[in-house]
């Protein structure tokens, strides 16, 4: 780890020494790439994403609790047996038990069409907003929106309901 940050500082400073020197035009593209160094730096020294003032592990619950587990997510959508998307050319494969297909199933029951399918793109595929609003022509913000609403009812479904309680 030392002599990547050693290498990490010592490009900082190369670009640094470029920027003093170069035409107007190129000295955006350095200062990007010294504030991108100066980030990764400060990451590599904290050992927390910089601006953050607490780091994981002294994060409150609600910041680090995952409504399913993403894994147990993508079990499921690989095992169901109508995949409407043309992207996916694989066999289901039967990897979770039927107690948890039905207890996913009905967590998803609340979400309109729109948005258990881009919740499903989004936990179940690992699709980025952003390939997820190209697909539907819409903005990566409305995907977002989208998503966290369905991440709400859900949360709402679990804690109400005695299905998704049993274990």
């Amino acid at each position: 780890m030392e002599d990547l940050l050693k290498g990490y500082r010592s490009t900082l400073r190369h670009i640094e020494e470029l920027k003093k020197h170069a035409p107007e035009e190129d000295k955006a593209a350095l200062s990007g790439m010294a504030s991108d160094l100066r980030y990764a730096i400060e990451w590599m020294n904290t050992g927390k994403r910089p601006g953050n003032k607490r780091g994981i592990e002294r994060r409150a619950a609600y910041q680090r609790d995952k409504l399913v587990d993403p894994l147990v997510m993508q079990k499921f959508f690989k095992s169901m047996n109508t995949d409407p998307y043309e992207w996916i050319d694989q066999e289901p494969i039967s990897i979770i038990t039927e107690s948890e297909k039905e207890r996913i199933e009905d967590a998803l029951c609340v979400l309109t069409e729109q948005e258990k399918e881009m919740y499903l793109m989004s936990r179940g595929h690992s699709l980025s907003y952003a390939q997820i609003a190209g697909y539907f022509k819409v903005s990566r913000s409305a995907v977002q929106g989208t998503v966290e609403r369905a991440e709400k009812k859900i949360s709402k479904r679990i804690s109400s309901s005695l299905f998704c309680l049993s274990e």
